[in-house]
């Protein structure tokens, strides 16, 4: 019994360490541009929060982010009566520029479109291959 509990904890460990941002900053930029662009971002579930491109010595860094958010109802409908909560997934990217303080963050719902982003930030930069890369290349 206690082999399964201890496994369910390193899964549990495991799932947490895979979906933290690990920058705090960058994790409340993600999260206002959601709420800025009708979502509950303060409630959006980040996932795969990953490096995926720099250009050394490391200033200019390309993220992406997968991430569950809700959807804020429009203003002024239907008042009184509660809209059932509506939920989407989001494929993003930050660009993260330490030398001229520019930070971008995009998200799309088609992860096609991310890609073509990904593709025009990422000229140039050591791009991240494998599983966690958005790569084509």
């Amino acid at each position: 019994m206690a082999g399964k509990s201890v496994i369910a904890l390193v899964k549990y460990l495991h799932k947490r360490w895979e979906n933290w941002c690990g920058d705090h900053e960058m994790e409340l930029m993600i999260r206002r541009h959601l709420t800025d662009n009708g979502f509950f971002g303060g409630t959006a579930q980040l996932r795969n929060v990953r490096l995926v491109a720099v250009k050394r010595p490391g200033w200019l860094q390309v993220f992406r982010f997968d991430a569950t958010v809700r959807v804020r109802p429009a203003e002024g409908a239907c008042v009184g009566v509660e809209p059932a909560a509506e939920y989407r997934e989001v494929f993003g990217l930050v660009k993260d520029d330490i030398r001229h303080q520019g930070n971008s963050v995009r998200f799309f719902e088609e992860e096609q479109e991310r890609r073509e982003l990904f593709t025009l930030w990422s000229e140039g930069l050591i791009c991240l291959r494998g599983a966690h890369g958005l790569s084509v290349r």
